[in-house]
């Protein structure tokens, strides 16, 4: 969804795909320790911090690849 509303706020696709990424880890950092799942990515080992936004930035470039797939076979039919 937020995908989707950066595309409608006219960012184009690949500021899109950095903004939702930036988005998806920024709430995680926020969340994960507010609700004690993890701790501050302070305390984190510096891998660790690695791991996670090489994870994060594979899930937003997966989901940009996916949206821009959608949304052209959406505009060709």
């Amino acid at each position: 969804m937020i995908r989707g509303l950066l595309d409608a706020a006219g960012l184009p696709p690949r500021k899109a795909t950095v903004a939702h990424g930036a988005a998806v880890w920024g709430t995680a950092q926020v969340t994960l320790p507010a609700l004690d799942i993890a701790p501050p990515a302070i305390f984190w080992p510096k891998e660790e911090v690695a791991i996670d936004a090489f994870h994060h930035t594979v899930y937003a470039l997966a989901t940009g690849i996916a949206y821009k797939l959608l949304t052209s076979s959406h505009a060709s039919s």
